[in-house]
């Protein structure tokens, strides 16, 4: 395979947040087609979980016949996502504790991973009927799913810093400790900052190099980190050099600056980050109408926020050439690590069971 696409929204005219079980052998002819392996990543409506769970079993079923060998299974964005973003609106939503059952079950289709705010609530905060939140990671995790942190709260950025914490140390405690472990969103996105991170218009170009500069002149040192970017993102990045998670980060040059996306390779090493184009091909998501940008190229919700990219594997992989990545590093941000990602499953610690 060309190269693993880990968390992305759609290919050719097809939406993944609105797809049915009849589109799975046709997404898989397309990724065939283009050498690629996918995992299709879904914003979630409501309504749309029964039909969800009908089109992962047939992938399921598919499968197990070896008819979709592109296709190395699924993720969920949301629905316990931070209150900002450009996520679909309908995307974000407060599932029962019934509803949350029927997502853990979704482990035996192939459901790999659930994007979700670790900071949305504390470890022992209820979600439902008598669940709490640290009893809902181990329900996912007992069947296979991970979560992928991301999308957080941006009143309290050492709340969320200290939760994520928490979560890990949870997390960690149970199960059998790997850098895979735990995944992420897109680093330095939808979370609370202390730089810039990305000029996407004209007129922000013309700060680039001043704003860039506070960021990129200073040593990048885990103490130094907190303050310099924020305790969120200091968060992740040291946890990724402990093995605690596993970072991803997009290379369209749009979500983030590529000067940032080399520093931070830098920092952590091709070993210990996921490439993700979080790109889709069509203007809709979710049921949602999406513009776009002339300037960016990036795909925006109705009021301008930034709601997915439009670059996928071709253009991110000559971006990472760019910024002096070689073909070793690119494959191991491209294929290597997000494939060994996915293809990790969660164990109990025999202290734990």
């Amino acid at each position: 395979m060309t190269a693993f696409l880990y968390h992305f929204h759609g290919i050719g005219g097809f939406d993944f947040s609105s797809m049915s079980p009849d589109d799975v052998k046709s997404i898989q002819s397309l990724a065939g087609q283009r050498d690629l392996e996918i995992l299709p990543t879904v914003y979630l409506r409501r309504e749309n979980l029964s039909r969800l769970r009908d089109t992962m079993q047939a992938f399921s079923e598919l499968s197990q016949a070896g008819d979709v060998p592109n296709i190395a299974g699924f993720g969920i964005e949301g629905p316990l996502l931070g209150p900002d973003g450009g996520i679909p609106r309908r995307g974000k939503w407060y599932p029962t504790a019934d509803e949350w059952a029927q997502l853990a079950e979704l482990g035996s289709f192939g459901l790999k991973y659930v994007v979700m705010a670790p900071d949305a609530m504390d470890l022992d905060d209820p979600v439902g009927d008598g669940l709490t939140f640290s009893e809902l990671l181990c329900r996912f995790y007992d069947n296979g799913v991970r979560i992928g942190v991301g999308h957080y709260h941006r009143d309290n950025p050492h709340r969320s810093a200290l939760r994520l914490e928490h979560v890990l140390d949870h997390l960690h405690l149970h199960y059998e400790s790997s850098p895979f472990l735990v995944l992420t969103d897109h680093l330095y996105n939808d979370m609370p900052r202390n730089f810039v991170h990305a000029w996407r218009s004209k007129a922000a170009m013309g700060r680039r190099v001043d704003e860039l500069a506070q960021v990129m002149a200073p040593r990048w040192t885990r103490e130094t980190l907190p303050d310099l970017l924020g305790p969120v993102p200091a968060a992740m990045l040291n946890a990724a050099l402990d093995g605690r998670l596993m970072p991803c980060l997009n290379f369209d040059g749009r979500h983030v600056d590529l000067a940032i996306c080399r520093r931070t390779i830098d920092y952590l090493g091709a070993d210990r980050l996921i490439a993700l184009t979080d790109h889709i091909e069509v203007d809709t998501m979710a049921g949602e109408p999406l513009t776009q940008d002339a300037h960016s190229g990036l795909r925006l919700r109705d009021d301008g926020a930034v709601a997915a990219g439009s670059s996928g594997y071709t253009t991110q992989r000559a971006n990472m050439l760019s910024i002096g990545l070689n073909d070793h590093q690119v494959q191991q941000l491209f294929y290597r690590n997000p494939k060994a990602a996915i293809e990790f499953r969660p164990a109990r610690q025999a202290s734990s069971v």
